[in-house]
């Protein structure tokens, strides 16, 4: 008996410890959040494999374009019901040079690569696996769609649900002129 309260006493301290060391080392409200307030924030570190292709996709890369940032599962009707609209949207402004980038997250790759076939969407897609970039991003549901400025920054409007192309292209011009 004594055993097993030693046991349960150190567990409850390791979870406790793991608590106000994220507390200590959190990042905070997400991107979502902040964007949301009106804010514009310094665009979390989105560096992963790619889905579309062979190789990694770094944020980071792109600085210097306006980037489109859209979070999608396979399975995910609302995602469904825009992916074609988020398509032709990339496909219009990329001669602009908008770049679109989706991150998929919580499906197998064969799943996520039927998805980007079924839809036509053929601009750049990276997978997140098991969703690590969510917290950072505040993504608490998809799809979600977040606007970077040529200068890393994420800004308003941070699209919760399926994206009009009028949004799209609403933020796509805020970023432009940010």
């Amino acid at each position: 008996m004594k055993i097993v309260r030693v046991v349960v006493v150190a567990a409850v301290l390791g979870l406790l410890g793991l608590l106000v060391w994220d507390v200590a080392h959190g990042t905070g409200p997400g991107v979502a959040q902040k964007v949301d307030e009106g804010k514009i924030v310094t665009a979390p570190k989105l560096d992963l494999p790619r889905l579309d292709a062979s190789g990694r996709l770094s944020l980071a890369s792109l600085r210097g374009k306006v980037v489109v940032v859209n979070f999608w599962e396979s399975y995910c009707i609302p995602c469904k019901e825009e992916a074609r609209r988020v398509a032709a949207t990339a496909r219009a402004w990329k001669q602009k040079g908008v770049v679109f980038v989706g991150v998929n997250a919580f499906d197998t790759k064969s799943a996520a690569r039927a998805y980007l076939r079924r839809y036509g969407v053929d601009y750049p897609t990276i997978r997140d696996g098991v969703g690590n970039t969510f917290g950072r991003w505040g993504v608490t549901g998809v799809p979600e769609t977040f606007f970077i400025d040529r200068h890393g920054r994420v800004v308003p409007p941070h699209i919760a649900g399926p994206a009009s192309r009028k949004d799209l292209e609403r933020g796509i011009r805020r970023a432009l002129q940010s």
